[in-house]
């Protein structure tokens, strides 16, 4: 049933607008990674809160979230664009004009010419966004290196140069900038940090990848143990990270786990053991002042225990803290005679001695709390952009295979409008008005609170971009997709076969 004449003609027909669409596609997204800024991004969504920009602009405080907005938006748009016209053009267009008489007036048959045009569209939607998906792939590892690895900040680069060493060598051995003061005072200098706070931040990290890896052994360890029992489900076999953290001593029990978190800390086995006790001695004594700090009324109705005298006049909660801080910074930023915006963006700027009186004569806070807050702050922000800039390749895969099918699903709209109508003006206005249609629907849903209802009147809502990126149910949604390009395809296939065409 295929044809290699009729695909010929269909790429040389078609090639230059698959081109265009394929480099502006892959240009776009390489943008949207490579000028990725976490910081000035989060300062917009948070800008943008309770307008009606809020939906769209909230999911770009991540590399990721950013590129879901182009895989929704932008790609979508510009696949519609691609199917609608080359869909016109493979078949309505050729029997409005003709052509289409002096093609079949050949020994080709016409189911062969249909089938032939349906591969040649659907092959080159799958060709297009294969290298939109991989241009984006390319982009994230060549900036960050988040594909294959641990993302390479700037503090790592700037770590890298004072060490003269490979980014990537470093950004896996966290442990070498701590041992050296001169790529100390870079890397934190680039983070807009002091030495303490970024001492802080480093052994967070290192600690947290030390965890996270250990956990991935262990759970490896837990498969092969437990995979031919029926009573386990996957989340019951896979250890995490933060799990492991609460409870250190599954670590202990596996000598590969140590090994790797070893590795990870640039510690001995031993020097590791030791640290992992030590942190469990740490759990043991958080968790006895916890309990001791809890308040257990007497008869009277009074605290058991009076408050120590040495207490602090104001104590730091969850609840107080971002109220306290933000005091600190309009304090420290009216002594310092600076703007707010410029001591926000350099929290070190509150342990200024004249910064910290000022801050202590406003908040009743100690200089230790305002120390440990501001500390608390820039670790907070840094790894809050480590965060942003985390890449999950199964995530974007699955993203790209979303839109991907979305774009099939469109196409099957617009070549089976080509296929049913013989005048390009009707079949352009079918084909094309509905998938268009579809995209001004998801932009209303995107800007409006109050659209629940409108996903019933579109197929873009079953690739949910949300639900791939947060580990939701997404599956039937690209299933249905499937099915509704195999259907439609199909049925034009038929009726391009069977109808009666004015050659």
């Amino acid at each position: 049933m295929f044809s290699k004449p009729i695909f010929k003609q269909s790429i040389q027909a078609n090639w230059k607008l698959w081109v265009i669409i394929t480099f502006v596609a892959a240009m776009i997204l390489s943008a949207f990674t490579v000028t990725f800024d976490a910081e000035g991004f989060a300062a917009i969504a948070s800008a943008a809160e309770g307008t009606r920009f809020s939906n769209i602009l909230s999911t770009m405080t991540s590399l990721l979230g950013s590129l879901e907005n182009f895989y929704k938006l932008i790609a979508v748009i510009l696949g519609i664009v691609y199917v609608v016209f080359t869909a016109n053009n493979l078949v309505v267009n050729e029997v409005d004009s003709g052509s289409m008489a002096y093609t079949l007036s050949t020994p080709i048959k016409r189911s062969s010419v249909i089938f032939t045009k349906s591969i040649f569209l659907v092959l080159s939607i799958v060709l297009m966004y294969g290298i939109i998906g991989s241009t984006g792939l390319v982009a994230a590892q060549l900036k960050y290196q988040n594909v294959t690895g641990y993302t390479i900040t700037d503090d790592v680069r700037a770590a890298a140069e004072a060490l003269n060493q490979d980014e990537g060598y470093i950004s896996e051995r966290m442990y070498l900038i701590l041992e050296n003061d001169h790529a100390m005072r870079e890397a934190a200098a680039v983070r807009n940090m002091d030495t303490e706070a970024y001492t802080i931040y480093l052994e967070s990290v290192i600690n947290d990848r030390s965890y996270e890896e250990a956990a991935a052994v262990i759970t490896d360890e837990r498969w092969d143990i437990y995979k031919d029992d029926e009573d386990m489900e996957d989340e019951d076999i896979e250890i995490t990270a933060e799990e492991l953290a609460a409870d250190p001593t599954m670590l202990l029990l596996s000598n590969d786990a140590l090994v790797t978190g070893a590795k990870v800390t640039g510690l001995s086995v031993n020097e590791y053991q030791q640290f992992i006790n030590n942190e469990m001695v740490s759990l043991e004594q958080e968790t006895e002042v916890a309990v001791k700090e809890e308040k257990t009324p007497n008869e009277e109705g009074t605290e058991a225990t009076a408050q120590p005298a040495t207490q602090p006049t104001v104590m730091v909660s969850e609840d107080n803290a971002d109220i306290l801080m933000q005091l600190v910074i309009e304090s420290s930023a009216k002594a310092l005679n600076m703007e707010t915006d410029q001591v926000a963006d350099k929290i070190a700027l509150i342990k200024d001695p004249v910064a910290l009186e000022a801050a202590m004569l406003a908040t009743d806070l100690t200089e230790q709390q305002i120390i440990t807050m501001a500390n608390n702050g820039m670790v907070s922000s840094a790894k809050a952009v480590d965060e942003a800039l985390e890449f999950d390749a199964e995530a974007y895969i699955w993203l790209s295979v979303g839109l991907l099918l979305l774009i099939l699903a469109l196409s099957s709209i617009s070549f089976f409008a080509s296929t049913l109508f013989n005048r390009t003006g009707l079949a352009l206005a079918i084909g094309g008005g509905i998938p268009f249609t579809f995209f001004i629907i998801t932009m209303v849903q995107q800007l409006m609170d109050t659209s629940e209802n409108l996903e019933y009147l579109t197929i873009t809502t079953l690739f949910d971009t949300e639900a791939i990126l947060t580990g939701g149910d997404f599956g039937w949604g690209l299933v249905a997709l499937g099915g509704i390009t195999f259907v439609l395809y199909a049925a034009s296939n038929v009726i391009f076969t069977k109808k009666d065409l004015p050659l």
